[in-house]
């Protein structure tokens, strides 16, 4: 039995050691062999820039890093979008198709969702949130004391894109809680 335990091991070392002597063999950059490439000596690469400044809608895969793109239907793509096509849904407004690995950023929204939304009927809608909150969202830039409740806030941003989720779950509001 002893025998056995000590193969694995054995055979691990003499395949880290075939390994090291791989890597010590190969040239690098500067020609040298058994030279080791610290980043600060070779091209460091820039993460790429997200095609967009904020995101509502994110699809994202669910790799390691994720995959994004983002569905937000605007009137114009932003300056840095490459793939920018007319929306399926109403092809007056457009879609950037491009892809960002990684991450898919901040919301647009002043808040992330909302109970009580008064929103145009344009397409796309503008938005206000009426919701009384303890403290508003970061992304709220007008946030003032509501008029019904001194100790709550309401963020006045307006907002032009899709309407904003519901704070409360449906089965909640179905239920008649708040």
């Amino acid at each position: 039995m002893k025998m056995k335990r000590c193969i694995v091991p054995s055979i691990l070392l003499m395949l880290s050691l075939e390994a090291a002597l791989l890597v010590a063999g190969r040239p690098s950059v500067d020609g040298e062999v058994g030279a080791i490439l610290l980043p600060s000596q070779g091209q460091v690469m820039a993460a790429p820039k997200r095609p967009w400044k904020c995101c509502d809608r994110a699809r994202c895969t669910r790799s390691i890093p994720p995959i994004c793109t983002c569905m937000d239907e605007a009137f114009e793509c932003a300056s840095t979008c490459k793939a920018c096509v007319p929306s399926t849904r109403n092809p007056s407004l457009q879609v950037c198709q491009d892809q960002f690995v990684g991450d898919p950023g901040p919301i647009c929204r002043p808040w992330e969702c909302c109970d009580s939304a008064a929103c145009t009927k344009t397409d796309p809608p503008t938005c206000r949130c009426g919701d009384e909150v303890e403290q508003c969202a970061p992304t709220c830039k007008t946030c003032e004391p509501s008029t019904s409740d001194p100790s709550l806030n309401v963020c006045k941003d307006a907002y032009t894109g899709a309407i904003p989720p519901t704070c409360t779950p449906p089965e909640a509001l179905a239920a008649g809680g708040n």
